[in-house]
């Protein structure tokens, strides 16, 4: 095995013609049939490079107009950032002019659900995350996906937290789309209604419910839900509006403590989002 491995390594080109001509020698003999297949083996073996290669071409075809069709979507976002940033500008200077107060950002501290309660009527769970972290009773909370509850009571190391599927609690919302202002309020499983509209108020199946901030118990712009069921009933003056929560709190794992408001600076956020992605690297 030695000799065969020093040739083929070696001399790679003078052991294949050697190996060619015996091959060729001995199929002088042999019958035609045993010719045509030896002639099928040798050529799929001698034409398997050529199709790996064709195959690498093709797939450096491929991956050049993804990377075309990425540069074209980074361009576009890129683009849209700087819009959205000269809005941003925009906004501050007319709230500047007009007196109004800055809006905030939030800071968001991560935690995790360590226990559930098992109480169907007074859903709450307890999360890692306490006054040594800087937790505080009133604190709202949040998911990945929108608004989850709110904390009630604070220890040491961990917190309680009341979820917004608990009959206590309500969520002053207001309709990204039209404006309209409603309070949502636990139904049952993951449905919500959305009470206090009114007959000629709009409201659409699949318009986005945002938190509206009035009552200062959330902060406003959080997703709260979507609408997914509209009626009017006869001798009511009010519409039956059921909305399907963003979170759904019988599936929370990570959670987020929203903690308070500062004033917003996204050259700031930026920087931080640059240092997090140089340490990733």
């Amino acid at each position: 095995m030695a000799i065969f491995s020093f040739l083929f390594n070696k001399h790679l080109d003078k052991s294949v013609l050697v190996i060619s001509i015996i091959v060729s020698i001995s199929l002088l003999g042999s019958r035609e049939e045993n010719k045509v297949a030896v002639a099928r083996v040798m050529s799929s073996f001698l034409l398997a490079p050529v199709e790996n290669i064709e195959k690498h071409f093709v797939n450096i075809t491929k991956l050049r107009q993804e990377n075309y069709k990425l540069r074209e979507i980074t361009a576009a976002l890129y683009y849209e950032r700087g819009k959205l940033l000269q809005f941003e500008e925009e906004k501050n200077r007319m709230r500047k002019l007009l007196n109004f107060r800055m809006n905030s950002h939030y800071r968001f501290l991560p935690c995790e659900v360590i226990s559930m309660s098992s109480n169907r009527f007074h859903h709450s769970v307890t999360i890692d995350r306490g006054s040594g972290d800087g937790v505080v009773r009133g604190m709202p909370v949040s998911g990945y996906r929108g608004i989850a509850g709110r904390v009630t009571q604070v220890f040491p190391s961990s917190s309680r937290v009341i979820l917004i599927n608990n009959r206590s609690l309500s969520i002053s919302c207001r309709d990204g789309r039209s404006r309209v202002v409603g309070v949502m309020k636990w139904d049952r499983g993951n449905f919500y209604t959305l009470d206090y509209v009114g007959n000629e108020e709009d409201v659409m199946v699949g318009d986005t419910l945002l938190t509206s901030g009035l009552g200062k118990v959330f902060p406003r712009g959080f997703h709260a839900g979507v609408v997914c069921q509209v009626k009017k009933e006869k001798g009511r003056i009010s519409r039956n509006v059921r909305v399907i929560s963003m979170v759904d709190p019988g599936k929370l794992e990570e959670l987020f403590v929203i903690m308070s408001g500062e004033n917003w600076d996204y050259r700031e956020i930026t920087r931080e989002l640059e240092e997090l992605k140089s340490g990733a690297e």
